[in-house]
């Protein structure tokens, strides 16, 4: 039965593959970003940080949408994607346009190089799943911008109500409950990567009131998200392909076999599906919409506390 499930799987896979033929995910410099604001027309610029550095300074022509502007909860579970209809209705809202090409970036969190990235990431994460094609994370972000004295806004810019309609899902970006709980089972042919910090994965830090248990699941590999990421100046840039290469295979985690990249929401696990798809060129990584805060309620679901 798991190799239907199995052959299964692989079918979404190349389907998405299809899918994904004439769609791009990439990472740019500042310097690229302002080439493509200046040249192209159909450009939609996302900055991902809190509304109040938004308000504070932004790129000309910004709009400012964050993870939790696009989530919601279910029951208990909170930070999932919405069912397209209630999506759509919130891209609709922003002015997004399907067909249009986006710069997202994030910044602001000096000591905080997971929300650097996955800030930015999760946001490019929901919108490639609702049919996007051309996403680009701005490396460096706001702060990198400033400091070259590139032109900023002040304010907020918002762009006129669209009709944005989601034909058909990404079959390459998120894993939900029933996969999870049957890579669990098989995790000789799926792996699970934990993006959490230590304290998170190893259950010693119960803070988090989302989560029913605490620790990590099975077989889980750990590799804090904030790995990817190095210092210059002021901001946070994304490592060189080979350095990041080499975190995933000290970790013991082989990008050429389907990966399901989970955390506590699926907010910091979009780091790894992005720089999967983006750099590492696998589009064999997904993000668990929901992770631990739904699967730690599944009380037949082992939870690992070290």
């Amino acid at each position: 039965m798991f190799r239907k499930w199995f052959l299964v799987i692989l079918a979404t896979l190349f389907f998405g593959f299809f899918n994904l033929a004439f769609a791009k995910l990439g990472i740019i410099s500042t310097d690229q970003a302002a080439q493509l604001i200046s040249t192209n027309k159909d450009i939609i610029v996302i900055d991902t940080r809190s509304e109040k550095d938004y308000l504070n300074g932004h790129l000309p022509k910004a709009i400012n949408l964050t993870n939790a502007m696009l989530s919601e909860k279910r029951g208990e579970v909170v930070g999932l994607v919405p069912h397209n209809k209630q999506l759509e209705e919130k891209l609709s809202n922003f002015g997004l346009k399907k067909d249009a090409t986006y710069i997202v970036y994030s910044g602001e969190n000096f000591d905080k190089p997971h929300f650097f990235l996955t800030n930015a990431t999760r946001v490019a994460a929901i919108l490639y799943w609702s049919g996007v094609k051309d996403i680009y994370y701005m490396d460096g972000g706001y702060e990198k911008w400033i400091d070259e004295k590139k032109p900023i806004a002040k304010g907020e810019y918002r762009l006129p109500k669209s009709n944005f309609v989601i034909d058909r899902n990404r079959t390459t970006v998120f894993s939900f409950l029933p996969f999870v709980k049957w890579a669990l089972n098989h995790e000789d042919l799926v792996q699970l990567v934990d993006a959490r910090n230590y304290e998170q994965f190893s259950g010693q830090d119960t803070k988090d009131k989302r989560l029913a248990r605490f620790g990590h699941l099975k077989g889980a590999k750990w590799v804090y998200v904030a790995n990817y990421m190095q210092k210059e100046k002021n901001y946070w840039v994304i490592k060189p392909k080979a350095q990041i290469e080499k975190v995933l295979a000290d970790a013991g985690v082989d990008i050429n076999k389907p990966i399901i990249s989970y955390c506590n929401t699926g907010h910091l696990a979009s780091g790894l599906w992005f720089i999967g798809q983006a750099m590492l060129d696998t589009m064999l990584i997904s993000d668990y919409d929901g992770s631990m805060a739904e699967i730690s309620r599944e009380n037949d679901i082992p939870i690992i506390a070290q």
